[in-house]
């Protein structure tokens, strides 16, 4: 009995240690938010495979791709910046401006985005054949600026260390969305794209009215704007600074070379995935891009690891100021324990996962499956660097590593397309990984010493204000003020 109930014991301590680590607990329910979508989504495209053709199928996956692309295109840089200037404006009226304006725009900047595309790819016949109307035209619009919205409050969720809040707003539009596709299947391949474009919009509505307002980061009810005085005389201190103007002009420009950076490394990152499909229309067409969609969606059961740590590091790495040796050590434990059963399942019976979708699926795209496994173990060595470069802020280093795996990546499947088929995607993708995780090793160097980063020195790169000693004096006691209520909420339940 006493044998028994240790390794209960112990299953108990893991999960209350899962619980109560932050990095680890929001890295679970960012996992979590990918294997609920990947399954509906799996779902999604099931019904779809049984109920359209595959030239229906082809042209629709294309689509929706084209418009989380240009969303992804757009979302990122103020996804990433909400991740790391939210977390210091908690508690006041600044938290729901600054996500309120970001949303806004970036939305009006996808949908403009996605109008100027759209002509440029009616070159391509099948693209032509969809978009020959102008309903067509804004239901793009509308959808690509929906999934904007929905991934902007993701970023909010993340950045409030609420990643259950990212799972349920996943869940309930990758749930709408199969739900849809039933009495929306009369109206062919456009059937799928509108059963896409109405769960995400649902979304929106829901993480608005719902999960954004249930948090409570923004003004409380006794909330009172502090103003800093002198203590003696009462009056406004006086300092030797530069104009405000002049500071201002700085911070922005700070900021905009931030955000610049930051939008760079995540279109890098996260654009590979969703512009492929676009290119195989272009290179073999709707059919093999159907085979090949499907295969890429069982793929993100690979690389759906290693990005939801690494945005969990990022997170805890703005607001801890703590040894990020630690963070990316642990870090690294959990995607080698969550990545190695994905891979297993999907290299030994992906043939048989494929074939549900029908033979000629599982006969083109057994190999991509497999090059695809492979490369996440690469893949997942860039992410976690990553991190370590947006929380330091070598953006210029991170940026030039996204940017440089994308270039190679589709230069080079578009090369191999034509000889190998959609087997030169997977090659591809693995040479770029690789030599990406090559190009990544000098992130591990900087963990080895203590980093200083987070809101408070967001807009100085991480260093004290040197002009005004008791304004260093202030951001000591601030930081220190910030790590005692870090440590407290992680013992909080």
């Amino acid at each position: 009995m006493a044998e028994l109930l240790l390794p209960i014991r112990r299953v108990n301590g893991y999960l209350r240690r899962a619980t109560s680590d932050s990095l680890v607990r929001n890295s679970l329910y960012l996992m979590a938010s990918t294997v609920v979508t990947a399954g509906l989504g799996y779902v999604f495209w099931d019904v779809a495979a049984h109920s359209f053709t595959s030239r229906d199928v082809g042209i629709s996956g294309a689509v929706i791709s084209l418009c989380s692309t240009t969303a992804l295109l757009t979302y990122v840089g103020p996804f990433a910046m909400l991740i790391e200037r939210l977390p210091a404006s908690e508690g006041s009226s600044a938290w729901t401006a600054v996500l309120v304006r970001a949303c806004i725009a970036t939305a009006l900047v996808t949908a403009l985005v996605t109008a100027l595309a759209v002509p440029l790819l009616r070159t391509s016949a099948d693209y032509r054949a969809f978009f020959n109307a102008a309903p067509p035209v804004i239901i793009a619009i509308v959808g690509a600026a929906a999934w904007t919205l929905v991934n902007l409050l993701g970023g909010a969720f993340i950045a409030a260390r609420r990643a259950g809040r990212l799972l349920l707003i996943q869940t309930f539009v990758s749930g709408i969305k199969v739900i849809l596709v039933f009495p929306l299947a009369a109206a062919g391949g456009a059937g799928l794209i509108k059963a896409w474009v109405a769960s995400s919009l649902l979304g929106v509505g829901v993480g608005a009215a719902w999960l954004v307002p249930g948090m409570r980061l923004g003004r409380q009810p006794n909330h009172r704007p502090r103003r800093r005085t002198d203590a003696t005389t009462g009056h406004r201190q006086v300092s030797e600074q530069p104009p405000r103007h002049r500071r201002s002009a700085k911070r922005y420009s700070a900021f905009l070379r931030r955000l610049l950076g930051q939008h760079l490394t995540s279109v890098g990152g996260a654009v590979t995935p969703l512009i492929l499909p676009v290119l195989v229309v272009l290179r073999l067409g709707a059919t093999q891009n159907a085979y090949f969609y499907i295969t890429e969606m069982l793929g993100a059961a690979f690389f759906m690891v290693s990005p939801s740590v690494a945005a969990a590091v990022f997170a805890e790495g703005v607001r801890a100021h703590s040894d990020l040796r630690s963070v990316v050590a642990k870090a690294l434990r959990v995607i080698m324990i969550m990545l190695a059963p994905p891979m297993a399942v999907m290299i030994v019976g992906g043939r048989l996962v494929l074939g549900l979708f029908g033979a000629p699926y599982a006969a083109a795209g057994y190999g991509l499956l497999i090059l695809l496994a492979i490369a996440a173990l690469p893949d997942a060595v860039s992410n976690v660097a990553v991190a370590v470069f947006r929380v330091t802020h070598k953006l210029e280093y991170s940026a030039a590593l996204n940017l440089g795996i994308l270039v190679v990546t589709v230069a080079g499947a578009w090369v191999l397309m034509p000889r190998f088929g959609l087997e030169g995607v997977g090659i591809s993708w693995l040479a770029a990984q690789t030599l990406g995780a090559i190009a990544s090793l000098p992130a591990y160097r900087l963990v080895r010493r203590p980093v200083t980063s987070g809101p408070l020195s967001a807009d100085r790169g991480g260093e004290l204000d040197q002009t005004r000693p008791d304004r260093g004096i202030e951001q000591l006691i601030d930081l220190a003020k910030m790590q005692s209520l870090d440590r407290l909420s992680r013992r909080l339940p």
